[in-house]
């Protein structure tokens, strides 16, 4: 196998790792409710640290992997999200378990997240970045799909604390070697021009542009719709009368049925245009969240199998669009550190999904208006991207 394809091997079994853990956190959610006894929205506070963190840090990913490049920069988030989940599942008080899972885990689950792993396959494949990035990136989907059932059946054998222990133990056993040993980038092409010719600061030249921010804007977006999902889809299935461990094979298979729509996004992006792309993507997740919601109203168990398929459909489309837009916009050495600083919207939009979910729901005594809100974010994800594709970056 030569450098690229394995790059991109390296780069799916982190983002599986990653994004196996991260949404994880929709299963231990109910048993964090029943041990700590707090409202719904306090308890998603948790894992709003992860996903602000996971934002917020994708600059300083970007630029170290820029400056040290994947090898140093995956096995050492992988170990410090190893280390805080193995400290969050020794403590007994929820602030502490929100530094340890929430700030600990969630810095170095940022170091693993899509937007770095994107970057160092988008470099390998030039002239393919939307597909390319489309098949590492169906690492998230398999990983989702693996985890967050695997999560569930620990939590009701032994508890949510073991589960904790093991998926540290993931890290470790899988994300470190892999990085340290087989991760690699490519190195420039010979006689490359260099990417600024004004003298001015890559990213300050990137974010003078109005496709900067629009790409900025749809992060953002996505954050608030999808984090919002899913973290609470579990909880809002069991509400309707679905078993918890039905519930947590739904969410896993929305990230299977993913894969599918991963690679159609990607297709789609290369033959179509960034934005056609991610209109039919996220058209079908609002009619994902739309059965969600009439599973919520009915309890017929029909809507959660209409949900899986539309929803599905479009989870993880916004970073492979976003990611792919970005890197072709801002081609050069500095891509990493400017598609980090792109990638930093969606923390905050993230934390807000998650912890807005659980907080209209103690406002409200239920999801109906968390789901409208994650509908409308969808519909301002499609807006920014028409937008961002309006004019030419430079």
């Amino acid at each position: 196998m030569n450098k690229a394809r394995t790059s991109l091997l390296v780069a799916a079994v982190t983002m599986a790792a990653q994004n196996g853990i991260v949404m994880a956190f929709g299963v231990l959610y109910l048993p964090l409710l029943r041990e700590f006894g707090e409202g719904r929205g306090v308890v998603a506070a948790i894992q709003s640290g992860v996903v602000l963190l996971g934002g917020l840090g994708a600059p300083f990913a970007g630029g170290a992997l820029d400056r040290w490049g994947p090898r140093r920069l995956f096995p050492s988030g992988a170990a410090l999200a190893a280390a805080g989940l193995l400290l969050a599942s020794q403590t007994a008080t929820l602030p502490l378990l929100v530094l340890s899972y929430g700030v600990m885990a969630g810095a170095g689950l940022s170091a693993l997240s899509s937007p770095p792993n994107m970057v160092v396959v988008a470099q390998w494949f030039p002239g393919r970045r939307g597909r390319a990035i489309a098949l590492a990136d169906l690492g998230t989907a398999l990983g989702a799909f693996a985890v967050v059932p695997l999560t569930q059946l620990l939590v009701d054998a032994w508890g949510w604390r073991v589960a904790l222990r093991v998926l540290a133990g993931l890290l470790v056993a899988l994300v470190v070697p892999a990085n340290a040993l087989f991760q690699h980038v490519p190195l420039p092409a010979p006689g490359a021009a260099p990417a600024e010719p004004s003298g001015r600061p890559p990213l300050g030249t990137a974010a003078r542009t109005a496709t900067f921010w629009w790409l900025a804007a749809l992060r953002f977006f996505t954050g608030v719709g999808f984090t919002l999902v899913n973290v609470h889809a579990v909880a809002a299935a069991v509400e309707a009368g679905i078993a918890p461990l039905r519930a947590a094979a739904a969410l896993g298979s929305v990230s299977l049925v993913s894969l599918v729509g991963r690679l159609g996004v990607g297709w789609l992006t290369d033959r179509l245009g960034p934005a056609c792309a991610l209109s039919l993507s996220f058209g079908s997740g609002l009619v994902g969240v739309a059965c969600l919601g009439l599973l919520a109203v009915t309890g017929e168990g029909a809507w959660l199998a209409a949900f899986v398929l539309f929803y599905g459909l479009a989870q993880g489309s916004g970073g492979i669009v976003a990611t792919a837009a970005a890197t072709a916009a801002f081609h050069g050495p500095a891509v990493g550190v400017i598609t980090g600083w792109i990638a930093v919207a969606s923390g905050p939009g993230e934390a807000l999904g998650a912890w807005g979910g659980g907080a209209l729901y103690d406002w409200t005594g239920g999801y109906r208006i968390a789901l409208i809100v994650a509908g409308m974010a969808l519909a301002g994800g499609i807006t920014a991207i028409w937008l961002a594709q309006r004019q030419p970056p430079r």
